[in-house]
């Protein structure tokens, strides 16, 4: 529950009660009090007796005095600001980064008294807050916040920020409280007209996440005062900002409204720049039924461009909301679709393929989807620098684009039937070595398991089958999002049960088999001699797996004893390597000399 709908509720409570009521409810709260927040309690009912006296006293004080001190503060700042004394870097003579040293490369001398100033000026504001005079609280803090200190090293000058003195620990202070101290008196100290500008600096200025309107309104003797009105203009000075501050705090502002109609509302207005509103609500457990959330899951499938891979996370909530609200099938595929065309990975092809998809039109329809990311015959990837996974406690950049690598687009042809594509411009490299980043391992172990007959009980099979779900990425937890009736299935029965089902939806026509079996046999012939003329010992094991699996898969396809064969070669072309030939027996080959 937000702050905002904590108060609300507890005002529309308390005042149903009469005053005997409230004072044996707050003995209640006493009676169950921890003993270590005993003198907290007291300490808050005191304060609250206070209150009255406590507002008449506020700007009783020497005005000279804090003039006087305003001043010398601002000078002191306007030093620091413009360089004329700096913290000095010295290098760290015991520091070494060959053994990833715990100590600071550098340590720094204050030898300007930076620090003490800085520190008065900290406890100025928080004077500044207490005694309501904002505006120089907000002045004094702002420029704190916004100030470059110059660090001086014969290495080369750097620039401090409040946060970094704090960090290497030049100045002993709460720099949260420090920040919404000046949040809290930037709050009042400017026309509500400009109020929104001059809270996003000071937080953008903080670089401190900690930072949450919740805890502004907290912070303070008083309540905010207008702040029903501030929060809508706040999320509308928000709604087209794109930075990390902009992303966070709109989503927080946006579910202190307490007002499903306007979040959707807001959501539907600002989802080109903060598509993360729409799946905040879906995520959020709000108090409304799943047929109301079904509704505003289309909503939002229908209004976020279908370019951000956020929609395919609406999608598959949305999924979850229609299978509560026992919604029909068609339904659920068009959000199976709609997952796969906003984040086009192999996980979100197969649930679509395996959930109504498979074939006919609607085969077709999903096969259209590839047909935008074209197979580029390199090794390199396609992510743009800053795209990266991840949503909610981990990292996240919510206008993410769905832009699948060469990689994914290889793996995605591959589950569409495109065999004899990925075949030529997966498996073409001509060099024995280089392959870390490229699609030869994938693919290899793709085509294999894809060519293997029967359940996976070989040593090689199963190598191949972690590298399969490696190459498309595959995580239970994740393909179960949308989809009921799959629950309690280990993750690798799972895969297993999956990748069968679709061999049976796309087979591997026979001439492109004995195509791929050939490949790979003169792959393997290649890579392993790569690896022994090398001398790369840490890829000895790998080359046995692929090896293994090669055999047993020719096996399965009805060559008796491939893989004792097989292997039994690769022993007698490398006679000399026992480390080869114990990687060898621990995927299955028996050396007969030694029975």
């Amino acid at each position: 529950m937000n702050l905002t709908n904590f108060l609300k509720q507890t005002d529309a409570l308390t005042s149903q009660y009469a005053t005997e009521q409230l004072i044996a409810f707050i003995h209640d709260i006493g009676r169950v009090c921890p003993e270590h927040r005993r003198d907290v309690f007291l300490e808050m009912l005191k304060s609250a007796g206070r209150q009255v006296e406590k507002a008449a006293n506020k700007n009783v004080g020497n005005d000279a005095d804090f003039d006087e001190m305003y001043s010398h503060i601002r000078g002191n700042l306007k030093s620091i600001d413009s360089q004329e004394i700096t913290i000095t870097g010295v290098l760290n003579e015991e520091y070494d980064d060959w053994y990833d040293d715990s100590d600071e490369e550098f340590y720094y001398e204050d030898n300007s008294g930076i620090s003490d100033m800085l520190e008065e000026a900290c406890d100025f504001v928080h004077i500044c807050m207490d005694t309501e005079r904002y505006k120089e609280g907000f002045a004094v803090g702002k420029q704190m916040l916004e100030m470059e200190i110059l660090c001086d090293s014969e290495y080369g000058d750097e620039e401090f920020s409040l946060r970094d003195m704090v960090s290497h620990e030049l100045l002993k202070c709460d720099l949260k409280q420090v920040i919404l101290d000046t949040a809290y008196c930037a709050y009042h100290a400017v026309p509500s007209a400009k109020r929104q500008e001059a809270l996003y600096g000071v937080i953008v200025n903080a670089k401190v996440d900690t930072v949450t309107l919740e805890a502004i309104m907290q912070h303070g003797d008083e309540e905010l005062s207008e702040f029903e009105e501030f929060l809508s203009s706040w999320v509308t000075f928000l709604g087209d900002k794109t930075d990390h501050d902009a992303d966070r705090f709109i989503l927080e502002a946006v579910d202190l409204l307490n007002d499903i109609s306007l979040e959707v509302q807001y959501a539907e207005k600002y989802a080109d720049v903060h598509p993360g509103l729409f799946l905040n609500i879906l995520e959020s457990g709000k108090s409304v039924t799943t047929n109301d959330m079904v509704s505003i899951g289309l909503k939002a499938m229908k209004t976020i461009p279908k370019r951000y891979v956020i929609r395919s996370k609406a999608a598959l909530k949305t999924a979850e909301h229609v299978i509560a609200a026992d919604g029909e099938l068609p339904l659920l595929e068009k959000c199976y679709l709609a997952a796969c065309e906003s984040d086009t990975s192999a996980q979100n092809y197969l649930r679509a393929l395996l959930n109504g998809y498979g074939n006919g039109k609607k085969r077709e329809e999903l096969q259209k989807l590839l047909v935008s990311f074209p197979v580029h015959k390199s090794n390199s990837y396609l992510l743009d620098e800053g795209h990266f996974r991840g949503y909610g406690g981990s990292v996240y950049f919510e206008r993410e684009i769905n832009r699948p690598d060469n990689n994914m687009v290889l793996v995605l042809r591959f589950l569409d039937g495109q065999f004899a594509e990925v075949l030529d411009k997966g498996l073409h490299k001509s060099e024995a070595l280089g392959w870390t980043g490229t699609f030869m391992k994938q693919g290899i172990a793709l085509f294999l398991l894809c060519l293997y007959e029967g359940q996976w009980n070989g040593k090689g099979i199963a190598a191949m089958a972690e590298m399969a779900k490696s190459a498309m990425r595959f995580s239970a937890e994740e393909y179960r999002k949308g989809i009921c009736g799959l629950e309690g299935i280990g993750e690798d029965d799972l895969f297993c049960q999956l990748f069968l089902q679709w061999k049976s939806i796309v087979p591997m026509p026979s001439d492109i088999r004995n195509r791929a079996i050939k490949r790979i046999t003169a792959l393997l012939e290649k890579r392993t001699a790569g690896i022994m003329d090398a001398n790369r010992r840490n890829y000895y094991g790998e080359c046995a797996a692929y090896i293994a699996a090669l055999g047993e898969a020719r096996e399965s396809m009805g060559e008796m004893g491939a893989k004792q064969k097989l292997m039994t070669s690769y022993k007698d072309a490398y006679p000399r390597r026992s480390a080869f030939r114990e990687e060898m027996r621990k995927y299955g080959w028996i050396d007969m000399k030694r029975k």
